[in-house]
Formats: C-alpha cells, structure tokens, sequence
C-alpha cells in the first residue's frame, strides 16, 4: 500500500508540475482562435460565422435555396426558472457582401425550451424543443417564422445533453429524432385520434405525408446521421460511432422477443471510449479532479492511474461527410466532435459482416483539434458548397457541473453559463480545391431539374432534391425517376429515385424484381426492404438472397424472409444462413425477429442439418440457442417443448453443458410468461426426466426451475423426501424444494413447513419461504408470518419478498403487524417501501395506517446523520460495506450493474450530496432507473426497471432476476414516485461505516 501511495503521489506531483495551478485562459477572438487550429494535411479551415451572429450553436440546416438556420441553445445548463421565457432560439444568417462569412442575422424564433434540433421541410422547419416537435415556417418573407404548430408532444424533459433533438428525414422518407430513450408517451394534438406511442428505451420517428408515428430504433445521446446507402450512424458521450444495425420495424413481427439494444459499436480504435489527441491544456478544475482521484485510487485501486485526458467523454454529432470537395477516401466517412477535448474525429468505414468497422483517420492524431480549450465542436453540417461545416458551441464549460465536485467549483467560483453570448461556425475547405460559387436555386427548379439533381456528385444537392419531390408529390415525374433507377448510373442517384418512387406512391413491381439481381450490394439491399411492401410475388428471390454473398445483402434478406410464410423453404433458409454467420450476433437476431412460430421450426433445423454451428459455444450461439428457447417457451405449445427437451437430451450436438443450459434458461424465461399456467406431463416428456436425474448439476438445478411449469406428480412425490433427506448436499436439496413449487399446495405444504420451521440451513428456508409463498393459499401466508420474527435476517427479507409478492398475502403481512405479531420496523425498508406503493389499493391503504410509524421523516435522518461527515472515514473500509450493502444493484459501466444507474462519475460529488442521496434515495430519480410497480389479474406483484416492451409482454429488471410479464395478464402498471434503492439504509450500517461508505464513492467506483 506504502508503494501505491507513493506511486499516486508521484503521478499527482507530475500532473502539478507539467500543468501547474494555473488560471484558465480567457477566450479568443474569432481570429484569434483560427490561428489554435491544428488541421490534417491537406486542408484548412475558414471562419463561415461568429457572435453576434451566432451564439451557442447546436444545429445548422440549409434550405433548398441555400438559406441557413442555427439552433442556438442558451438554456443550458438548466431549464429557466419556471415561469420565465426559455432563451434558446433559432436564427436565419445572411452573408449580404458574398465573401462567405456572415453579417447579418434574423431571429426566425425565440422562447424555445432547448433547441436542439432543426430540419429543413416545406418552406419551413421541423425543430426539436422538448417535450415538443414544432413545425415553424415564415409566410411572408421577413425570415421570422409565423407558423409555429406542434406536430408531437410527450418526450421526456431530461437532462439537456439527452433531451429531444437531431431531426433527420431518412432515405425511407420518414423523420428520425433523437430520444436516447427516455420514456415517454407521445400524441398528436391534430391527430387525437392516434394511439399515443410509446417511446420508453426506444427513438422516434414519423411519416410527414401519412400521418405515421412509432417508435424506432436505436439509442443516440446527441448526433445521428446516415450515409449513401442509408445505414445509420449514432453517437453517445464515450462511445463515439454505434451502427444502428436493426431497420424499424422488424422488432414489432415477434411479440416473444425483446431486443435491448439494435446497436454495434463499430470502433476498431477503443471501446467503449476511443483514444484522442487532445492539444489543449486541460482545464483546472479537470487537473485538480484527477489528482485528487489520483490520490483516493491509492487507498482504493492500487495501481489504478486516472487518465486526464485522451479519451472520448463528451462525443457528439456524428456527421457522415456526403460532399464532393473531399478526397474520394472521405466519401461516407464520419465526423464527430469531441468537446471536452477541444477536437474533431474522423472515422473512415469498412464493411464488417452485417455492419461495419470504423477506423480513424489520420493515424496517431485527430483531424481537427486546437490549443483553445473553449473550442467545443459539437455538430456539424454538410453544405451546398460541398464542404463540412463544424458548430463550435464555445463555452468556457462542456461538463455538466453535476460531473464536477462542489469543493472545486466553489474553489474556482465556476460560472456554467460563462460563453453564452459567444458562439463560431467554420468551414473545413481541401487545399486542393479552391472554394466555389454555390448551387442553391433548387427551390425553383422544375421537378425534371430536381431529378438531374439526384445525381449530383454533392449529398446536399441529392438529399434536398429527393426532398423537395416528396413534398410535391408530383406524379408526372413517375416515368423520369423509373428510368433512372433502373439505369446503370450513379448508384446514389439510382437509391434517391427509387425512394423517390416510393414516397409518391409509383413504384411498381417489375422495377423491383430488376433490382434484386442488381450488380450493386446496396441496391439490391434496399430493393429487399422494398420488396416486402408488396403483397406478393419476391418469396423466391428473398430466400435466394440469404445465399447473397454479401453479408449486408444477406442480412437483409433474412430479416425479408421472416416476414414471409412459415414454409420448409423459410426454414430451412434461414437456418443456413445462421450456419453462413454463426458468430455475428446480428443474424441470429434477425432470425428471432420473425414471427413467433418461426423460433423452434429453424433451431431444429439448424440442429438437424447444420452441426457445424454447435461446434463451440461462443457467445452469439448460445445467445441465439437461449432466445429461440424462450420463444419456444412463451408460445407454449407441447409438441414444440416436449421436441425441444429431446433435443436437448438426445442430440448429439447439443450435448455439451453451456448448450443445454442455454436452451434450458431460456425454456424457463419464456415459460415464465405464463406463470401459474401447467403444462400436462406429456409435455415435458421422458426427456426432461433424464436430464433433470441425469445431466450435469448446473444443467438440473435449470430444470428443477422448469419443473412447475408442467404437472409432474411422479417428479414432486420424489421431491418431497430428497428436500427433507439431510443426507444429501444443500444444493441438491434447494432443487427438490424448488420442484415442490409444481405440486398442489396441499400435497406440498407439510414439507416446506418442516423445512421453513425446523431447517437451520438458510438457503433452504429461503427456497421454501419462496415456494410456499408462491401458492395462493391462506395457510402459506400464516406459515410464512408465523417464521418471519424468529427467523434470520437475511431469511426474513426473503419471507417479506415471497409475502410482498400476492396481494392476499400482503394484506395478511400488514393485519399481523396491526396485531402487533411483527413489529413495523422488523419489515425491511426496502419491502415497506414496495407496501406503501402496491398497486393494489387495499394494500397501500393497509399500509398508510400500519406502517407510519417505522417510516421517519428522510429530511430528519439527514440532518441526523450529518456528523457522520466529520468522522475520519476509510475508503477501504468503505468498500466492504459498498460490496456488501450496494454492488448487487449499482456497479461501475464496465461491470454493468443490473438496476441501478452507474456509479462511476459519483467522485465529483460533495460528501454532503452522497449522504442525501444515500439516506433519501427519492429525493431524486434519474428517469430511466424509476421503479415501476405491476400487478397480475390473478393478484401477483412484481416490480423492477422497465428494461423491455414488445406488443404483448414487458420485461422488468429486478435486484435478482428479469421478470416478463404479458399485457394481458395486467392489472395495473405504473411508475413509482419511491426509489427502488431502499430507504433505511441506516439501520444497516453503523456511523462509521456510512463515514467510510461515503469516503469509497468520492474515491471512485
């Protein structure tokens, strides 16, 4: 420990002496800051915009005829006070002399809460300001909009850095926004009628035509972008470039599957934070936050050394370049802005099975970085002229001051809105070619202009083209754009044209069936996509296409098929194509994606005529075995399972372990759909009698989990006495408990009394306190209450759980604690909690009244408990405490805790802020860890993190497990208001304890 401090001590010291206590430096001018640049090799960089003209720019579009808006977000890092008009706005620039730097602005609209986010459509904007997407236009050319209609509501009014924003109208034809996820339930005031959408952990989109909306897929922080062949491209703080690998849609076919993430982090260069190369000194308070981790990671991590810089933490914007200034090298490639690090990152692409790798460009530094640490790229814009714009937001501060610790900020007396009236925009320009005069009359160009335009060799052109065609909605130009996308042209022309065709309702099935034998990869993937609007007539040449030798191609093609009709043919094609790509994952999903009745039909094919998959059970392969299984599962259908368990037993290829427990877990995961709901015996067949008596111990702990699913007598009556035999291992025996779940409660009763009463092993009381309490019978309640105030602690949380779980049940709990039979504060924090906010009424009701006087006021426990702050605290002790009382819910990102948000950014926070949050855990939630509370028709009570929705179940994460649930079997579901992480945590730790505690968060997880 001696070594690790002096080690530390000398990493702190180097880090004073190269950097020193310096001020930070005051901004620059905007010719002063041109000369901090630092650029590749072959271009330069020009100033195109400052303040006043621009301030706080975020967003930048251009219009069909070159005009240009900014978003400008000045309501950061805080939504104004409530009652006060938000700052944020959107301006229209003006260069009025025509050197390229603008002098002149308008403001087009102000009191927008965030902007974040603006699209050229109609003459007008879709812009992005939370909870809305607003449409504004001018009408009578004074560049002030007078027109502000809101086409949605409903989305989350997070964190400003994750809020709504990033309009993009797709190749598809359809706008695409950013939500990262936050819930949301989003509505059409001119459409009333529409169904709200439901937006939790999942993007947006809408048809601006049809009057479509749904939820999308992907999970952008701030910045998406798609290239030439319409593969999308996001961005989040430290992953800087995810490929959306999933198209919309396909999601929705497969009511079983719940996919949680639809994104590839394709970086080749560092995951999940990519190296950069920053050139500017680091800011102060960001030195003296690292040294003062440095010196609590030598009690703490020893050996671990805390990086200052040089890596991603604040990516944002990823921009695929589509101009045609750049070399050819650059065409597809993506930008995106590092702003903590005061850099711009370039990634060129390459094809990496069903997705892509990125790698950057150039090699050993970033494309774009300066000395001036107020530079803060954070968006950028593809223009008419070709180049690449870049939107420097320049603040003195990026970080969010909940990142920082108070100490520093006070030290430094920080001000978060330093910078908000500065803001520049640049032009990034090739040296070898000289800038050029701009092609911005699109706007009254005739529609068979706007055709020629399709193939320009500039994205914008192309882009705003296929724009403004949409929107006239000019049927004349049908024959026109038919001829072009079956030309042997530019394959980018030949794309817009045919989504053109699409969106104006004049595609036609011949072109089609052309395009699929198409020499163009990317033509014939789209015209894949394509082919299933039709109703008929591509089945041969979608399953032809699974064998396309490319893998993108044949990607596609396997989710086409899904949406065909189960056949031999369909099966059996898309289990050679998971042969084809037994290791990239994304297959393997796009099978599961297809219809329900799909999942078994294809794992036994694959079983049956491809062996070579089961040859090892990497990863994607056993996660594709589990999730075809609890498919399998949730459909419930006997032959199907009885099929399956043979497999698993007498199949030669399955018969390694990690394949039976992959398919077993994931047999219990789907069953578990239906709770309550057996299966005959003949359903799980000889097979599952030989596995769970003869496979490995792991393999029949899995299927003892299985066993109440099916009305198995012969197997409970030989449960009874193995779970009372004390002869036989612990283990051995919590699974014959568990099998006893499967027998009628009074077959059973007896045994798992003896076992709760008189067995002085804990991990069987829990087992049978769980069984017991899963029937729903009086007497298991009274059983249960009558061992829970003798019993051990941890028994007695696990008899609370099993009580807590069926609404008779609780009500049973609540009238024993007004008997005074169990004292209110004996009932763990966390289950009094769960009582008070039941969604059963009668249940909260009980508990109002019984359970006052053991809740105390949370202000009072925090004023208490202040002293603690004072106590000489060890971080190493705290980590003990930490491991044992927090690690199950909350770990770092790297070990992804299960329900709790990531501890890893608590360091920054006062000591006094970590106390308020550990002894009132409700005093703030983040969004997407609130608890959500769901109760079964049949009286059963769940509650966890809303981690997953399909169209017919939800997926619940709690402390142990997932629990999914279907719709159908519901009585209500709703957000709780109460933090998950329980109140009460100190009657669990001592004083000194919490004192350390406290001193291992500020050290860092």
């Amino acid at each position: 420990m001696h070594g690790s401090r002096l080690h530390a001590a000398s990493i702190c010291a180097a880090l004073l002496a190269q950097w020193g206590c310096a001020d930070d430096p005051q901004p620059l001018s905007p010719q002063e800051a041109l000369s901090s640049f630092r650029i590749a090799e072959g271009f330069r960089i020009e100033l195109f915009a400052s303040e006043p003209h621009v301030v706080d720019p975020v967003e930048m579009a251009f219009d069909e005829n070159g005009g240009v808006y900014v978003a400008e977000l000045l309501d950061n890092p805080e939504d104004p006070p409530k009652g006060t008009v938000p700052r944020s706005r959107i301006k229209y620039l003006e260069d009025s002399d025509g050197d390229g730097i603008v002098d002149k602005h308008t403001v087009f609209a102000d009191g927008l809460l965030a902007v974040e986010g603006i699209a050229p459509w109609k003459g007008g904007l879709v812009a992005t300001a939370a909870p809305d997407i607003l449409y504004l236009k001018d009408t009578d050319g004074d560049h002030r909009s007078d027109i502000r209609e809101t086409l949605y509501t409903g989305f989350s009014l997070a964190h400003v850095e994750t809020r709504l924003s990033n309009p993009r109208l797709g190749l598809d034809n359809w706008f695409y926004l950013v939500n990262h996820g936050y819930p949301g339930k989003v509505t059409s005031p001119s459409r009333p009628d529409l169904p709200p959408v439901n937006v939790r952990s999942r993007e947006f989109r809408f048809h601006p035509l049809r009057e479509l909306a749904e939820a999308s897929t992907g999970d952008a922080q701030f910045g998406q972008s798609y290239n030439q062949w319409g593969h999308w491209f996001i961005t989040q703080n430290t992953q800087h470039i995810r490929h959306t690998v999933v198209p919309p849609g396909y999601l929705e076919r497969n009511p079983f599957y719940a996919l949680e993430d639809t994104e590839q982090d394709i970086s080749d260069h560092g995951r999940p934070a990519a190296t950069v190369f920053p050139i500017s000194r680091p800011q102060q308070w960001r030195i003296e936050r690292t040294v003062a981790r440095q010196r609590r990671y030598a009690e703490t991590r020893p050996g671990r050394d805390e990086k200052l810089e040089g890596f991603f933490t604040a990516a944002s914007g990823s921009t695929v370049y589509l101009g045609d200034t750049f070399p050819d090298r650059f065409a597809g490639s993506v930008f995106v802005g590092e702003g903590n690090g005061n850099l711009v990152h370039c990634d060129l692409l390459g094809a990496k099975g069903a997705t892509y790798s990125a790698s950057r460009w150039p090699e050993g530094i970033d494309f774009l970085a300066s000395t001036d640490n107020w530079f803060r790229p954070v968006n950028f814009s593809n223009a008419p002229d070709g180049n690449l714009y870049v939107l420097d937001y320049y603040r003195q501060y990026l970080e969010h001051p909940m990142f920082i610790p108070d100490a520093i900020k006070r030290r430094l007396n920080m001000d978060f809105t330093a910078g908000d009236t500065l803001g520049r925009i640049y032009r990034i320009v090739p040296d070898s070619r000289p800038s050029r005069p701009q092609e911005t009359d699109l706007g009254s160009a005739s529609s068979q202009d706007l055709a020629k335009y399709l193939g320009h060799a500039n994205g914008w052109h192309r882009r705003t083209a296929h724009r403004l065609l949409i929107e006239r909605q000019d049927g004349a130009i049908a024959d026109r754009l038919l001829k072009l996308a079956g030309s042997d042209g530019l394959p980018e022309a030949r794309l817009h044209a045919l989504w053109v065709l699409e969106g104006i309702e004049s595609l036609n099935a011949d072109l089609i069936e052309a395009l699929l034998d198409d020499p163009h990869p990317a033509i014939r993937e789209n015209a894949l996509r394509l082919a299933e609007t039709f109703e008929s007539g591509f089945s041969d040449a979608i399953l032809h296409a699974t064998r396309d030798k490319n893998p993108r191609v044949a990607f596609q093609a396997t989710l086409a098929a899904g949406s065909l009709p189960l056949s031999i043919r369909s099966i059996q094609a898309l289990a050679a194509v998971l042969a084809r790509f037994p290791d990239d994952r994304w297959f393997g999903v796009a099978v599961l994606s297809a219809p329900a009745d799909f999942a078994f039909p294809v794992l036994s094919a694959l079983v049956e005529r491809h062996a070579a998959f089961f040859e090892a059970p990497a990863q994607a392969r056993r996660e594709y075995v589990r999730s075809a299984s609890s498919i399998t599962g949730a459909r419930r259908v006997p032959s199907e399972i009885r099929s399956l368990l043979a497999m698993v037993r007498h199949s030669r290829v399955l018969a390694g372990e990690e394949w039976q427990l992959s398919a077993a877990e994931g047999l219990e995961e789907g069953m578990g759909l239906q709770e309550g709901l057996a299966l005959p015996a003949s359903a799980a067949g000889p097979a599952f009698n030989e596995l769970i008596r003869h496979a490995s111990a792991r393999v029949r702990d899995a299927m003892s989990r299985i066993a109440r699913f099916f009305d198995l007598e012969a197997e409970v009556q030989a449960a009874i006495p193995a779970a009372l035999g004390t002869s036989k291992a612990v283990r051995e025996r919590v699974a014959a408990t568990r099998i006893l779940q499967g027998g009628e409660f009074s077959q059973v009763v007896k045994t798992l009394e003896t076992l709760l009463f008189r067995e002085a092993e804990p991990e069987l009381q829990l087992e049978a306190a769980r069984v017991l309490g899963s029937f729903d019978d009086p007497r298991a309640a009274r059983s249960l209450i009558k061992t829970f105030p003798r019993a051990p602690a941890s028994v007695r949380d696990g008899i609370a759980e099993s009580l807590i779980r069926r609404e008779g049940h609780a009500l049973a709990l609540l009238q024993a604690v007004a008997e005074q039979q169990i004292r209110a504060d004996e009932i763990p924090a966390v289950h009094r909690i769960r009582l008070t906010q039941h969604p059963s009424e009668p249940v909260r009701r009980a508990a109002a009244t019984t359970l006052a006087a053991a809740d105390r006021d949370r202000d009072e426990v925090v004023r208490e408990y202040l002293d603690v702050l004072d106590l000489d605290a060890n971080s190493q002790s705290g980590r003990a405490v930490f491991d044992r009382e927090c690690a199950n819910c909350h770990l770092s990102r790297a070990s992804r805790g299960r329900i709790g948000p990531d501890l890893s950014g608590v360091s920054n926070r006062s000591k006094e802020d970590l106390l308020t949050s550990i002894l009132d855990p409700s005093y703030a939630i983040e969004d997407r860890y609130r608890n959500h509370l769901l109760a079964t028709k049949d009286g059963r009570f769940f509650d966890g993190i809303l981690v997953a929705e399909t169209a017919v179940a939800v997926r619940l994460r709690g402390e142990a497990n997932d629990i999914s649930i279907l719709k159908e079997d519901i009585a209500d579901l709703r957000q709780s208001n109460v933090s998950l992480m329980p109140e009460g945590l100190e009657d669990a730790v001592t004083r000194r304890e919490l004192a350390d505690l406290i001193a291992y968060l500020q050290a860092g997880v």
